[in-house]
């Protein structure tokens, strides 16, 4: 149990420097009212993350539907941080070696992010970003 301790307290540490750099990252990006998912800033469409953060502050509210709505992938967010936190443990870390559970992670994420495209998008959160930097870059050749 201690070994367990230990090991989350170190996972604590080790990502403590870049969720501070991503939350000063979202901060400045709020504050100016620029687009602060960096891949919809580039490319305009969203990530299949895309509405993660709206659907962990509908957590915190316990709004379960809305969260769900947002992102459904974050019911599963505590898994994956459980199998990162624990991979030392030979059950968590034979689940994550198996190259099956792999793609299989893979074809879910992808189908879901194909069916949110085609039920939610141009809805928030899969909404098109139009000022992303693909579209300004091309515009500057026309």
């Amino acid at each position: 149990m201690k070994k367990a301790y230990d090991n989350l307290i170190n996972f604590i540490i080790q990502f403590n420097i870049p969720i501070c750099l991503f939350g000063l990252y979202v901060l400045i990006t709020h504050s100016f009212g620029w687009q602060n998912c960096v891949i919809k800033l580039m490319i305009g469409f969203p990530c299949p993350g895309c509405g993660m953060s709206r659907a962990m502050f509908a957590l915190l509210r316990l709004d379960f539907v809305k969260a769900f709505e947002y992102n459904p992938f974050i019911f599963a967010l505590p898994l994956v941080v459980f199998c990162i936190a624990f991979k030392h443990i030979p059950l968590v870390q034979k689940l994550m070696d198996n190259k099956w559970v792999g793609l299989g992670l893979v074809l879910v994420v992808l189908t879901v992010y194909i069916l949110r495209f085609i039920f939610v998008y141009p809805d928030v959160p899969m909404d098109y970003y139009k000022y992303n930097l693909i579209s300004l870059f091309i515009s500057l050749f026309r």
